[in-house]
């Protein structure tokens, strides 16, 4: 249990800023104009208190990454198998997971340092039991590691205090920013309703042919015999199957079909500038739907906020990264 609480403490930046908050480009970050240049990091053989990465006058240790690397490499193996370091990336069939991991983690502290820097610059700390909280923590889960592990990850307690304390000032300082979002939402934006989605892609070179599948899956949908959800798992192109639609979605002509729709009905095929979508609703605008929709607004709206003040505080330091890191 304290293992899973560290972990879920060192990527709650990552849902709330998405891996790649940073930019995967770093040919583009590094045109961007910083106002402080970057310490210089250690190439070739690195040890423990080599200087892996700078962001700005800011140094991350070797030691400070292996350990951030072991969060990592943790979450990815509970539920896979140490063999998944080797496979191949889905993008682009070059790096292998475990490069894509290297630089997770890499955005992942640039995006505590940076967070850091922003609460040393208005002041905003820990509170001393917030700091005991994140040492004890830190504590529990060093004695809970074998020998090996320990060794092998450079682990200490000091480092493992430093980092959970930092981690904790960066979630505090995400909770200070979206207190301020707006959280207003009309009685027009809070109907929705929850629904399963064939999203299917379309630009002006192929918006025929996609609209004639579109049209295709929308008959097997209406079938007696078929299973909606099964359907759209196999054909959609959305990242989910069901969602929430409401007033507040931008793809309006989908949110009043939507809502239209009575239980268990499918929509029309349904066109908006991205392509085309068919919606079944699984439950109609309730009480209990527009509540659960307007939480899922203002969370937006909050991340949103977070990801560009993030956004502003990043463009004030240049970042080193050791080449030695990124051949691993």
């Amino acid at each position: 249990m304290t293992k899973n609480k560290v972990i879920a403490i060192l990527l709650c930046l990552c849902l709330c800023l998405g891996m790649t908050a940073c930019g995967r480009d770093e040919k583009a970050e590094e045109t961007v104009s910083k106002t402080e240049n970057a310490a210089s990091v250690s190439n070739g053989t690195l040890q423990e208190d080599s200087t892996a990465l700078a962001v700005g006058k800011t140094v991350v240790s070797y030691q400070e990454y292996k350990i951030y690397y072991y969060f990592m490499k943790t979450q990815y193996e509970s539920v896979l198998t140490q063999r998944v370091w080797s496979y191949s990336g889905i993008q682009d069939g070059k790096k292998s997971i475990g490069q894509e991991a290297i630089e997770d983690v890499l955005r992942l502290i640039i995006q505590v340092k940076v967070i850091v820097r922003a609460a040393e610059k208005q002041g905003v700390t820990l509170a001393a039991d917030e700091k005991e909280a994140a040492d004890y923590q830190a504590k529990k889960y060093y004695e809970g590691l074998s020998d090996s592990v320990k060794k092998e990850n450079s682990m200490s307690i000091a480092m493992l205090s430093k980092i959970l304390e930092e981690n904790k000032l960066a979630e505090k300082m995400y909770h200070i920013v979206v207190g301020k979002t707006n959280t207003g939402v009309t009685a027009e934006q809070l109907k929705a309703a929850k629904v399963q989605l064939i999203y299917l892609k379309a630009d002006d070179s192929t918006r025929a042919q996609v609209r004639q599948k579109a049209e295709e899956l929308c008959q097997q949908a209406r079938a007696s015999d078929s299973n909606f959800y099964r359907l759209a798992r196999e054909n959609t192109e959305a990242e989910d199957v069901e969602c929430l639609i409401g007033g507040a979605d931008t793809r309006m002509n989908l949110a009043n079909a939507s809502l239209a729709l009575k239980e268990y009905e499918v929509s029309n095929v349904v066109e908006e500038g991205d392509g085309y979508y068919i919606a079944y609703c699984v439950s109609p605008s309730s009480k209990e739907i527009n509540n659960e929709y307007k939480n899922q607004i203002v969370e937006e709206r909050q991340i949103l906020d977070f990801q560009n003040t993030y956004k502003s505080w990043s463009e004030e330091y240049e970042v080193k990264v050791s080449k030695s890191l990124l051949v691993e």
